[in-house]
């Protein structure tokens, strides 16, 4: 097993009178595509956010051997690249699709230094691996969901991290599409070596290069283990509460209901 990247030892997130994680432990080793799994409501963004510095936290957090709060350098945020779920965006907003990749870049490159040559073939290589290079000079707007999403992978990859985290990446997108951006995700996870922390509540539609899931109900952590017994009708039916069977079919995942 590689060392881990991420530490998680007690972590706790409370809002208000409510409690949001409760005393999550969790190691990540170097490589690794895990996946957080659960119901709506369940910690999975939160957890998440408390990983990439965006939440305060109780317990201790270690990133790369580092102990870190919310709090980070500006290299330790550079080592962390970030995948939202899909937002809209202002079909005015000045900014086109090339230049949305580009602002991966931003942070190594510092805030007076424009991208250069390297920067910019670094940055079309990627979005022809997205299949949206044909989009480069179009207004980031008006894309569809499934092309921002590619634009957003690219830009998250030419930032060059060390640990990618993707915050239900699929959301919102027709299946065709999920498939697609799941195969470019497995992708991008063998060709860049990258640890990969993926959250998202729809156990039908997984990256094959996730082996390992971790469970998440109510802030707390559940079940931590390969992804096919997390995934099985027993784990699933006890996590949301209804009866539940699983089979595959042509390498997807699909759900009975009692």
């Amino acid at each position: 097993m590689n060392e881990p990247i991420i530490e998680l030892d007690g972590i706790s997130v409370r809002r208000t009178r409510n409690l949001l994680l409760d005393g999550i432990s969790l190691d990540v080793s170097r490589n690794e595509f895990v996946g957080l799994i659960g119901p709506n409501g369940a910690g999975k963004t939160t957890l998440l956010n408390v990983i990439a510095g965006f939440e305060r936290f109780e317990g201790v957090l270690r990133l790369f051997g580092q102990r870190v709060t919310e709090k980070r350098s500006r290299t330790s945020r550079l080592r962390v690249g970030y995948v939202p779920q899909l937002f809209p965006i202002d079909p005015a907003f000045p900014i086109n699709a090339l230049e949305a990749v580009l602002s991966g870049a931003a942070g190594r490159l510092g805030l007076f230094r424009s991208p250069g040559r390297e920067e910019k073939e670094k940055a079309m290589a990627l979005m022809e691996m997205m299949r949206v290079d044909r989009l480069a000079d179009r207004p980031l707007g008006p894309l569809s969901g499934g092309e921002r999403q590619k634009v957003s992978l690219a830009r998250a990859i030419l930032q060059q991290p060390d640990l990618l985290l993707m915050d239900e990446p699929t959301a919102g997108l027709d299946i065709a599409v999920q498939k697609e951006v799941l195969n470019l995700i497995d992708d991008i996870h063998r060709q860049e070596s990258l640890t990969i922390v993926f959250v998202t509540h729809d156990f039908t539609m997984i990256p094959s290069a996730m082996k390992r899931a971790v469970l998440l109900d109510r802030g707390a952590k559940v079940f931590d283990g390969d992804v096919g017994i997390a995934l099985s009708g027993d784990s699933l039916s006890r996590l949301f509460r209804y009866p539940l069977e699983t089979f595959e079919h042509n390498g997807r995942r699909f759900v009975s209901y009692g």
